[in-house]
């Protein structure tokens, strides 16, 4: 039963009961009478056709028809509390995730999975469409990456998908951006504000792992239009309250006003991709086709990503570059796996124009040769799995998810290129004993790969033991629509 059959069931309850104390004050009035006899059996009528079929309300049915007979009002009230705990224990809740990159499923899939075993719940995922822009902003192309997703994940075609009918009781996004992207750009009736008009909580999930003190608190419209923006830490909770001023002055609010409405919509509850980095298995991550007979386990296999933050950091490729050639130069100890970020060809069309035919004869370059492989899946989890160690900017939340391997994480430097350092054999071991995280500001690529190729354990890592972020968040939000907590609430 969904909840807005329920809450119709609650109100021909209510309104029975209501009239039946008229009755009883009123009963001498014909015209009363007549009016509240009509509206107890106009409500029974709809009570009997909802809940006539259902074995442990029919016979509560009928005994509270026959105290409405009896006009047993005491009896009616009681009767109509013990049918409701019946509802309540019956509905079934609409929950729709409403993705829009394949690889950044990641950041709802846990959810997803709670929810989607969660008998309170009926969960469907529809991939939304969206546009590629071009320099000018202007849509040049239109995408839905439906069929990128997992096959384990049934999905719904967002053509097909009746949003405005069906009206869900949650809703899941990870797109925050609405109509102020730059790079892509989703279809407008999927914009935050639009979305709330047809469920009850909409729920934007980040599609980036925070980053305590280093990640940016910039304005994103579905953190303010969605009820609730699910963070991963306390750090990113207080900074976003903290940055309320900017996001008053984007809004064109009152300041207070606005922190006001963020302290109550910014929650912490844990992060679904960290739930999927630490759950990741050969089963689950079978070594893509092309990488076979290329990743092997007497190299050590690097998994460098490239990010957009990194390129607009330096204005310049050649960091990358310079990183490519130590791979071709060294193939026969390391192996690199290059995830480029998925939007990072499309940033430079639309940002940065000049570097594109620089950046196409790299890739070309690269894929040419024998020391690496390009991946472009739409997980990250197939490098994340079949990595021996991690190369990249230390604000990418991939970064940030890979520590939670266990393996080595080298926080990469966009505009120095590191060669050589003052290498210490024993500062390093002392190093990686605390942590597994790393600076090049203290140890070059080279000197790192040298070191694990040395002492091959660390190619094994230990995963972190958390708790599920997916059941945590699944959990609270079910609650926040539950009949039984409105009802307690009012």
């Amino acid at each position: 039963m969904r909840k807005r059959t329920a809450r119709e069931l609650f109100k021909c309850m209510d309104d029975v009961l209501s009239s039946m104390e008229m009755l009883v004050k009123f009963k001498e009035n014909s015209y009363i009478v007549s009016k509240t006899d009509k509206v107890c059996n106009d409500n029974l009528s709809v009570m009997k056709e909802e809940l006539g079929k259902k074995e442990d309300c029919a016979a509560l049915l009928a005994e509270f028809g026959e105290s409405v007979k009896e006009v047993d009002v005491e009896k009616v009230a009681e009767i109509s509390v013990r049918i409701k705990k019946i509802i309540e224990k019956n509905i079934t809740y609409k929950v729709v995730f409403m993705p829009y990159k394949a690889s950044m499923w990641d950041s709802l899939e846990s959810v997803w999975m709670a929810a989607d075993k969660d008998e309170r719940c009926e969960a469907i995922v529809v991939p939304i469409t969206y546009y590629e822009l071009d320099s000018n902003q202007n849509p040049v192309k239109k995408v839905n990456e439906r069929d990128e997703f997992p096959e384990y994940v049934p999905v719904v075609n967002d053509e097909e998908y009746d949003l405005e009918n069906d009206r869900p009781d949650i809703i899941y996004i990870h797109n925050p951006y609405d109509d102020t992207n730059l790079v892509t750009r989703v279809e407008s009736r999927y914009y935050s504000w639009n979305l709330k008009k047809y469920c009850e909580r909409l729920v934007y999930i980040p599609y980036y792992k925070w980053i305590d003190g280093v990640s940016s608190t910039g304005f994103k419209s579905a953190m303010y239009y969605a009820d609730y923006t699910v963070q991963s830490s306390d750090d990113a909770v207080r900074r976003c309250i903290e940055a309320s001023p900017e996001y008053a002055k984007s809004l064109g609010m009152e300041t207070v006003e606005v922190w006001d409405v963020m302290k109550h919509k910014l929650i912490n509850l844990g992060s679904p991709e960290v739930d999927k980095v630490v759950s990741v298995s050969e089963h689950a991550m079978e070594m893509p086709k092309k990488w076979k007979g290329k990743i092997r386990k007497d190299k050590v296999n690097v998994v460098y990503n490239t990010t957009i933050g990194e390129i607009f950091e330096a204005r310049s490729l050649e960091k990358i570059r310079h990183t490519l050639s130590y791979f071709k130069t060294n193939s026969d100890k390391a192996f690199v796996i290059w995830r480029p970020h998925p939007l990072l060809k499309q940033t430079l069309i639309s940002m940065i124009p000049n570097l594109v035919h620089e950046y196409d004869e790299m890739v070309n370059e690269f894929m040419e040769g024998k020391y690496g492989v390009v991946d472009d899946n739409a997980s990250m989890y197939y490098s994340i799995y079949w990595s021996d160690m991690y190369y990249g900017y230390k604000t990418s939340s991939m970064t940030e998810l890979y520590k939670y391997t266990g393996k080595v994480v080298l926080n990469d430097l966009p505009k120095k290129i590191k060669s050589e350092t003052n290498y210490d054999f024993d500062s390093l071991s002392n190093e990686l004993r605390k942590t597994n995280s790393i600076s090049e500001e203290y140890y070059s690529l080279k000197e790192v790969v040298d070191f694990i190729a040395d002492h091959e354990d660390l190619k094994k890592g230990k995963a972190a033991v958390i708790y599920n972020s997916g059941e945590i968040i699944n959990d609270y939000i079910m609650k926040e629509v539950s009949m039984e907590a409105r009802s307690a609430r009012e």
